[in-house]
Formats: structure tokens, C-alpha cells, sequence
């Protein structure tokens, strides 16, 4: 049976459960869901930046603001996935969404008393939210046959899109309506992440029932007693002791290391060349619809070609992008659209891919434990790689933090193909 999106699910019964009725729920409330998270996001992150710079009176530390956030996501990560194992992706995502709802509304407060450790806290909740709503694309995978899982991840992540473009356009006319309220106009953008992180939360909370995590048998949420915890490092060991899990886990990192290195360092790079914020804007917008609008064609290449194969052109993806922007030395626009929009693309790529390869090759018990550890160690390199970024290109150049990016893409191809021959000439 046919959604509108293409997508194929066998109707299977477990415990008096349609899945694919409890799949295509699933679905629906997780799309509506990332539209209003990633929303929420959108709208918090710019202003972030600028309430930083107003309450020390420089730019130096704004960047502080995404390092609480990106902490916040790795924090997700880890103690989501040990809540999930327990009671389910429904509490456990919408809990994830309820945190960064008090984030927000910490923020407003912080900004308006100008107190920057405050401020951080409430950062640091907001990043729960991010990382929560990037987690929320595995319990599309929960229900998903093997020939549709890749395009399911796909779709939630591209509903993403009208979230991420529509959000940060309203933050000018937020910013006026939190001043007619006697509040600071940085306030505004978070006023709209409390409204849209609290109705992505209730919507994961009153419709996503069943919970597609349970009906899948991942987790018994009235076991007498409860699932173990996995910790992190035995998740990683779990991984690691598969050739495809090691893949996946690796592509994710590495889509995401490069794509944030390129990205986070191209306007600085851009306003030092003499572009405008209009310009600077027009090629992020780019970079945007790169990553998420073409998501389902991302999991229908998955589904069809293979995951494995899928990461090979992600890494040729951002191979591609990256000689883009290394050649950019200049900051041409001709050269940094398509560049910044096949980063955004090889990101999808291998995020979609991955994502799907790694559900697939552990074992049901073990999923969610491996996918927290996955995420938890891609907001790490997220962190690790901003702070990278911004040391070298004002050491060596933003020629050279491209071609770094070549080369960690170039690896995964390398490895791709290395883990693929393991794994075809590994006993079953």
C-alpha cells in the first residue's frame, strides 16, 4: 500500500496491532512534529547569537551560544536513548521537546535580566530540543520494512524544511511584537521556540500511539522489571563489532563534521570578501534546501541502490563540495551556491543512508542504545568541529578547512568500500 510519498509497508498484526496503521500514524505525527521543532530551532539559534553580543558588548564569545546547544544535543543523546530503552520513543521524545520548551522560556527570562550564565542553561535545554527532534527520525525506522526505511527517515527529515525555512523569516516581526510586550527584541525568536517546541511536544504525546517502539518489540514500557541501560561505550562496541553498524556509525559522524566545519565558517568567509547579509543568507538558504528538501529523493536512492551505495555518493557528494569551496578563494557566489548546496545534499546523503544502515544491522534490543550513541558522537563532532573550524581558517585559511573536509569525505568512501568487502565475505 501506497502513501503519498510512494512509500511501501506490509500490513503485519502484532499483539492485535495493525503496524501499518500504527506505521502511517507514526509518520504523519513524526512530520508534523520536525516541522514545528525545527522551527523552533530556527527561530531560537540567530537570535541566540545576537543576545550574546548584547549582553557582553562583543562578538568574540557569541559562538557560546551554539556550544551549550551543541552540548545540550550530546546530553539527548545519551540520556534519551537510556529513557527510550526503557519506556518508549512517545515519552521519551516528548519529554526531549518538554525540556526545551522551559529552555525557551529560561532564555526569554535570561535576556531580560542580561544574565549570560542563564542565558547558557537555557541554551543548553533548547539544544535538548535539537538533539531531540534529530533523534525523533529513528521512530520512522521503528515500523519500517527494509525496502522503505530509508524514505521514511527521508520524509521526516524533509518536513524539517518548512520549519527551518519559515521560522527565521518571522523573527523580525517577533522581535517587534516582544518589544510591544516591554520585552527585549531578542526575546522574540524564542517566544515562537516556547509555541513551537510545545505543540511538537504535545503532538508526539497524544498522537504518536501507539508507540511504534513497542508495537516493534524494542521495549516492554510494564516489564516487571526494566531494561538495562546500555552506557555509551558498550553501544559503540556494539557497533563496532559489525562491519555495515561500524559504516553507518562512522557516516554519520563524518556527514556531519564536515558539513558543519564548511558551513559554520562560509559567512564569516563570504563577509570578509565584502558580501552582503543578503548574499550571505541566499547561499545558507542553499545549503538548507540541500539538506532537508531533498531528503525523500536522499531515502529513495537508499532504498533503491542500496545504503551502502548510498554512502559511497554521499562521500562523493561532499567530496564535490568541498573542492567547491576550496577553489572559492575569492568567495565567489558562482562557486559557493553549489558548493554550500552539495554540502547540505552529501549531509542528507549520509544521514538518511546511515541512519537506516544502522538500524538494520544491530540487533532490535540493541537499536536504541546504538542510535543514541551515533547521535551523541555526531554532536560531538559537531562541537569538535566548529571549534576546529574557526581555529583553521584564521591559521591557514578557509582554502584549507575544505580541503580537510576532502579528506575525511574521501575516508568514508575508502571505507565504505573496505566495510561492504568485510561484510559480504563475513559468516552469517
Amino acid at each position: 500500500m501506497k502513501n503519498p510519498f510512494g512509500y511501501e509497508t506490509e500490513a503485519i498484526t502484532i499483539d492485535g496491532v495493525d503496524t501499518l496503521a500504527a506505521h502511517k500514524r507514526a509518520l504523519s505525527v513524526l512530520r508534523l512534529s520536525s516541522t514545528f521543532s525545527r522551527g523552533a530551532v530556527s527561530a531560537s539559534f540567530p537570535v541566540a547569537v545576537l543576545a550574546i553580543k548584547d549582553m557582553l558588548g562583543s562578538e568574540t564569545w557569541a559562538g557560546l551560544s551554539t556550544g551549550a546547544s551543541t552540548l545540550g544535543s550530546a546530553m539527548a543523546a545519551g540520556w534519551l536513548a537510556a529513557f527510550m530503552q526503557r519506556r518508549g520513543r512517545t515519552p521519551g521524545i516528548a519529554l526531549g521537546l518538554g525540556v526545551a520548551v522551559l529552555g525557551a522560556i529560561t532564555c526569554v527570562v535570561a535576556i531580560q535580566a542580561s544574565l549570560l550564565p542563564l542565558f547558557l542553561l537555557g541554551m543548553i535545554m533548547v539544544g535538548v530540543g535539537s538533539g531531540t527532534s534529530n533523534m525523533s527520525r529513528y521512530a520512522a525506522a521503528d515500523l519500517a520494512s527494509d525496502k522503505t526505511r530509508s524514505r521514511d527517515i527521508g520524509s521526516v527529515v524533509f518536513f524539517a524544511t518548512f520549519g527551518a525555512v519559515l521560522a527565521p523569516s518571522l523573527i523580525g516581526g517577533l522581535g517587534t511584537v516582544a518589544e510591544s510586550l516591554g520585552l527585549d527584541s531578542n526575546a522574540g525568536g524564542f517566544l515562537l521556540a516556547v509555541v513551537l517546541f510545545g505543540l511538537s511536544s504535545l503532538v508526539i504525546w497524544f498522537f504518536m500511539r501507539p508507540d511504534p517502539l513497542v508495537v516493534s518489540g524494542g521495549v516492554d514500557p510494564n516489564a516487571t522489571v526494566k531494561k538495562r541501560a546500555v552506557p555509551f561505550r558498550e553501544a559503540v562496541t556494539i557497533a563496532w563489532a559489525h562491519p555495515l553498524a561500524r559504516l553507518a556509525f562512522v557516516a554519520l559522524v563524518i556527514s556531519q563534521a564536515v558539513m558543519v566545519m564548511v558551513m559554520a565558517m562560509t559567512p564569516l568567509h563570504m563577509e570578509d570578501h565584502g558580501h552582503s547579509k543578503g548574499w550571505i543568507g541566499a547561499v545558507i538558504s542553499a545549503h538548507t534546501a540541500g539538506m532537508f528538501a531533498f531528503a525523500p529523493i536522499a531515502g529513495r536512492i537508499s532504498d533503491g541502490i542500496g545504503r551502502v551505495q548510498t554512502i559511497v555518493l554521499a562521500g562523493f557528494t561532499l567530496v564535490g563540495a568541498t573542492t567547491l569551496t576550496a577553489l572559492a578563494g575569492e568567495a565567489p557566489r558562482g562557486l559557493l551556491f553549489p558548493g554550500l548546496f552539495l554540502l547540505g545534499l552529501g549531509w542528507s546523503f549520509g544521514v538518511v543512508a546511515g541512519s537506516a544502515l544502522l538500524t538494520e544491522s544491530v540487533a532490535e534490543s540493541d537499536r536504541v542504545a546504538v542510535q543514541g550513541a551515533a547521535d551523541l558522537a555526531t554532536n560531538a563532532a559537531s562541537g569538535i568541529g566548529a571549534l576546529t573550524a574557526g581555529i583553521v581558517v584564521s591559521g591557514a585559511g578557509y582554502h584549507i578547512l575544505s580541503l580537510m573536509g576532502m579528506a575525511a569525505a574521501g575516508a568514508l568512501m575508502a571505507q565504505s568500500w573496505f566495510e561492504n568487502r568485510l561484510a559480504s565475505v563475513r559468516p552469517t
